[in-house]
């Protein structure tokens, strides 16, 4: 499996459900104690299936979560002033 982005959609009891960057059809559920980083709701994820398929690798992409969130943020103000 390659390299994919996913967006952190929320925290369930036992499950962590991420949906695949401008693709909301596609998610992923991976089980709480195989979630090996500390996310928040919102934050842009890297993915990467290791090459045994005995987990994942996680990398959270802070700078492109940021700058996602800032232009939300603009869109909102340009809103504001219409």
């Amino acid at each position: 499996m390659a390299t994919k982005k996913y967006i952190l959609d929320r925290f369930d009891d036992f499950f962590v459900v991420l949906f695949e960057k401008n693709n909301k059809v596609n998610k992923l559920v991976i089980l709480k104690d195989k979630f090996t980083i500390d996310a928040k709701i919102g934050d842009l994820i890297e993915v990467h299936m290791k090459e045994d398929k005995s987990g994942y690798d996680f990398t959270i992409l802070k700078e492109e979560t940021n700058q996602t969130k800032q232009r939300l943020l603009d869109l909102i103000e340009g809103m504001k002033k219409e």
